[in-house]
């Protein structure tokens, strides 16, 4: 297993400052980003903020790229008026799970202090926890609204039977055929 990448050994203010000149600069210019630590006392090679870039900017892709997919998504349901029965949320808790996923199993590769991955891996499991929950009320709702619009329908149904003189059989039996067909 090669050595961990020296960028790791930062601390977190510096990584997170290093992460944000990394996407305003668009990812270039690492000699003087190595420059700029080794200004600060941090002895960290070109190659290694380097490699930690391209990881940076992997990962930064693929997310812009999930954002992307998620606001057409977005675009094509509020078009289509479809999103009444959450599938946006659905979507979008689909990748937040996603993600955390990737994120526990980067904690693993990690190599981090025990109680400190342990803290991590305890925010994850409880946000995991908490999309869960969202995704279940989401479902729920999305039912409610189905029954409530398969009730509408069935009452307007019923309405226009009873004023065309059909028998109370027939009502029933239409009002029976739209609830079955819609909830």
């Amino acid at each position: 297993m090669p050595p961990r990448n020296q960028v790791y050994s930062l601390p977190p203010e510096v990584r997170d400052e290093l992460n944000e000149r990394l996407v305003s600069t668009g990812f270039q210019g690492y000699s003087a980003l190595a420059d700029w630590l080794a200004e600060r006392g941090y002895n960290v090679s070109r190659s290694s903020v380097h490699r930690y870039g391209q990881d940076l900017q992997d990962e930064f892709d693929e997310a812009m790229g999930d954002v992307r997919k998620t606001t057409e998504l977005a675009k094509a349901m509020a078009a289509d008026q479809e999103d009444e029965s959450g599938h946006l949320i659905d979507a979008t808790a689909r990748m937040v799970q996603d993600q955390l996923l990737r994120i526990t199993i980067a904690m693993r590769k990690a190599e981090e202090d025990p109680a400190k991955a342990a803290k991590q891996l305890g925010s994850v499991t409880k946000a995991l926890a908490d999309i869960g929950r969202v995704s279940l009320s989401q479902k729920k709702w999305a039912a409610e609204v189905r029954q409530e619009a398969a009730n509408d329908a069935a009452d307007k149904a019923e309405a226009a039977g009873r004023a065309q003189g059909l028998s109370s059989d027939g009502v029933a039996a239409l009002r029976a055929a739209i609830l079955e067909g819609l909830a």
